[in-house]
């Protein structure tokens, strides 16, 4: 994405406007722009990358000698849980083998891994930023500032909102400051499946009352529950009109 982002900045004015949280993969994405705007407590950079070890070296974030991993073996027995992995290959096991340790050559392999995945993170940063990598480095280190923080360090171009985006690009465009231009929405989040049904129980005769009902009955329902559609599909199936409704939800989550 951040290779994609550079190459469409070659072509035309790319601003990244970030508003209450840009750190890590988000400031990844607004490095790559030909400028970035940020609100004065814009959470920005959290260049590094975090894993697990035996003990941080330095003020990196990722822990340079990981010689150890979470270790879920005993917590599995207490449990009665028994997983076995098949493998094939001296390393398929690094990430999937979370009951045993890491044996030394694999505890080599993923901190070489994580020293090299920050050294990514930090070089394109210093790239984008135009920085030495020295320079980068000062910042770096998986800190994380705030906006105005991070314009005094050359990580972000201008403290502001959408509208001073629009206006560095205008400039960069060429477009007159005070000529109108269309906002285009890219893309929107999915819809919930409580916003699918409100909207299908509006559109079938009939269907409505049971949509409410149905909902109601989520609301009230006792205990945890991590995920809704599920219980929600089978609750529907107990409903006269369930069968259709439910066939038109498929359909349209099939879709998204």
């Amino acid at each position: 994405m951040w290779r994609e982002i550079r190459l469409l900045a070659a072509k035309k004015p790319v601003i990244a406007s970030m508003s209450d949280v840009a750190a890590s993969g988000g400031y990844y994405m607004a490095m790559g722009a030909d400028a970035i705007v940020a609100e004065s407590l814009t959470l920005t950079g959290s260049i590094g990358v975090v894993t697990v070890g035996e003990r941080m070296a330095g003020r990196y974030s990722y822990l340079t000698e990981a010689k150890r991993k979470f270790n879920l073996g005993k917590l599995y027995e207490k449990i009665g849980f028994n997983k076995e992995i098949i493998s094939r290959g001296r390393y398929a096991e690094l990430l999937a083998a979370e009951q045993r340790p890491f044996r030394p050559d694999e505890a080599e392999l993923f901190a070489e891994s994580a020293r090299h995945a920050y050294k990514q993170f930090r070089d394109k940063a210093a790239l984008s930023r135009s920085m030495t990598v020295e320079k980068m480095e000062e910042v770096a280190q998986g800190r994380v500032w705030t906006g105005n923080d991070a314009a005094s360090r050359g990580l972000v171009d201008a403290i502001g909102g959408l509208s001073r985006a629009i206006a560095i690009a205008k400039v960069k465009a060429n477009i007159p400051q005070d000529s109108q231009v269309t906002l285009v929405e890219i893309s929107r989040p999915s819809p919930s499946l409580p916003e699918i049904l409100l909207g299908v129980g509006s559109s079938l005769v009939g269907a409505d009352r049971m949509v409410k009902e149905l909902l109601q009955g989520m609301t009230f329902s006792d205990g945890v529950q991590a995920r809704m559609d599920g219980i929600m599909f089978q609750t529907l199936e107990e409903y006269p009109f369930g069968n259709p409704i439910l066939s038109i939800i498929k359909s349209y989550l099939s879709s998204l």
